[in-house]
């Protein structure tokens, strides 16, 4: 849901904080570690698999707004 709304509006690089989202992915990463270590239940593991994949998203959007909201920024100031 937060991913369809950030591509809608394009705003995510000001909605979060890299700092946050590297948090957030380091612990969904240990999560899954723990899961995978301490062998649980195929559906932990796969919960733990897509958690990290829509962090490596969130992640990849805000680079990528990041990106176009400086370069859009760039055009105006040369306008």
């Amino acid at each position: 849901s937060q991913i369809c709304v950030a591509c809608q509006n394009g705003r995510v690089d000001q909605a979060l904080s890299l700092g946050f989202l590297l948090c957030w992915i380091a612990g969904d990463l240990t999560n899954f570690i723990g899961c995978y270590l301490t062998n649980q239940l195929p559906v932990q593991i796969v919960t733990a698999i897509f958690y990290v994949n829509m962090d490596i998203i969130m992640i990849s959007q805000f680079v990528y707004y990041k990106l176009k909201n400086q370069k859009m920024a760039k055009c105006k100031i040369f306008q």
